[in-house]
């Protein structure tokens, strides 16, 4: 089911290629119907993966989607931020009750497990989260930083497919402020929305500054950070920062990402991308598959 290409549903199955030929021909056709819970009974679907652009202000229609796939039973595959941000205990609490899981690893750095990889560690609880997490605001700092201007920094973005249909998410930090209210509702127990994030986008940071910078080795990065205080308070912002040469996160190069996590052990994590883009999107919404497939336990 697509927005611009048309529908197809079959319980039989649908081989990828051929669907591929059609959107990229004729279209999928309009025969499937338009209701979400008709469309999943007529495919007697067990997973219903879920890619649309994001509605950072209402997340819909994800979010109803997501909702009326879990009431039905249908666990959940999704790259979308906005709905978890919005609806994570909501979503939680309709998987627990019809025993189906919800899955999200594509919504932070492409698919990077750092979900999974916190769910093997029960009883430890992040704290503090730094990280770059917007690939096109890197991309567009570092083509300032090497001479270039921003268009051309956002032009190889939209190039690699990873820029938002709305450049405006990426560059004024919107993007990144979800992905961090996203980490501090899943990870701290927060119930912050998009718009409680600190927010400043790259516009805050001058291109001399930047190349100045980048002369003595350094480079700017939006970083998204967020810190659960011992009181219970959740602080979150999104800024440019200057990343010195010492820093974990100096190595990211392009539109990579990563993030340092500290937990309530007094324990100091870094994950950083090797890749990014739409295939390890892709492979981070397959991989979710897989987990549900071998009965892993929900993150």
């Amino acid at each position: 089911m697509t927005a611009h290409h048309g529908r197809l549903a079959s319980r039989e199955g649908i081989d990828p290629a051929n669907a591929l030929q059609l959107i990229e021909s004729e279209g999928l056709g309009e025969a499937a119907p338009t209701d979400i819970r008709r469309l999943l009974d007529m495919a007697q679907a067990t997973v219903m993966i879920e890619c649309i652009p994001q509605n950072i202000r209402s997340g819909e229609p994800s979010l109803s989607f997501l909702r009326q796939a879990l009431d039905a039973g249908v666990n959940v595959v999704t790259s979308n931020k906005a709905p978890i941000v919005l609806g994570y205990r909501d979503l939680r609490h309709r998987a627990a009750k019809s025993k189906a899981q919800f899955r999200f690893e594509s919504t932070v750095l492409d698919g990077l497990p750092v979900f999974g990889a916190m769910s093997f560690m029960p009883d430890v609880t992040p704290i503090k989260v730094r990280g770059v997490l917007n690939a096109t605001s890197s991309l567009v700092l570092e083509s300032v930083a090497l001479g270039a201007s921003r268009a051309r920094g956002l032009a190889r973005a939209q190039a690699q497919g990873i820029a938002e249909a709305d450049s405006v998410l990426d560059l004024d930090g919107w993007d990144a402020a979800a992905k961090v209210a996203l980490l501090a509702n899943v990870w701290m127990g927060g119930a912050l929305r998009v718009v409680d994030v600190n927010r400043s986008g790259c516009d805050a940071v001058k291109d001399d500054e930047i190349r100045e910078a980048a002369r003595r080795g350094a480079r700017y990065r939006l970083v998204g950070e967020v810190e659960k205080h011992p009181e219970g308070a959740i602080q979150a912002s999104v800024r440019p920062c200057l990343i010195e040469v010492d820093d974990p996160l100096y190595g990211l190069m392009g539109g990579a990402g990563g993030v340092t996590v500290t937990t309530d052990a007094h324990q100091t994590f870094t994950w950083l991308q090797g890749t990014y883009g739409v295939d390890d999107a892709a492979f981070g919404l397959i991989q979710d598959c897989r987990a549900i497939a071998a009965g892993m336990p929900q993150i």
